[in-house]
């Protein structure tokens, strides 16, 4: 059920004291009526409820302003600017007659050759291999 609340006020003008004694009455309270019904609603109705909405709130912000850094700092923690550095790589200029498969058999040292030609095939963007190129070795 959705419901909005007003407030209604309503003020009394305090009596003027009599002559002999008598005392002003009191102010009345504000009192807090449902908007759709007319009915009243308790004073700690009304508190729970600016409550829970101010604890919204302060929960929306905090979401907001922690997206906010994240954008700006980027997801790492890490200034989008600062490069990372790749470790130096070997090469190994093909010479005619040469396939990643010699190519592997003459550098792979303790590897398996299938997964040495794997690798090489991945750095250096296929299978093919030509004379004078460049071939990066893992």
């Amino acid at each position: 059920m959705s419901a909005t609340i007003s407030l209604q006020h309503t003020a009394r003008t305090p009596r003027r004291g009599r002559m002999h004694g008598g005392s002003a009455a009191p102010a009345a309270t504000p009192t807090v009526r449902h908007r759709s019904t007319g009915r009243p609603v308790s004073e700690a109705t009304y508190r729970r409820r600016r409550a829970v909405v101010g604890t919204a709130l302060a929960a929306f912000v905090a979401v907001g302003a922690v997206t906010t850094y994240d954008v700006l700092a980027g997801s790492g923690g890490v200034p989008a600017s600062a490069a990372v550095s790749q470790p130096a790589r070997s090469t190994v200029i093909a010479q005619p007659g040469d396939s990643l498969w010699t190519i592997a058999q003459a550098n792979r040292g303790q590897i398996s050759l299938v997964r040495y030609v794997d690798k090489l095939v991945a750095l250096n963007g296929g299978p093919t291999v030509v004379v004078g190129q460049a071939v990066v070795l893992p």
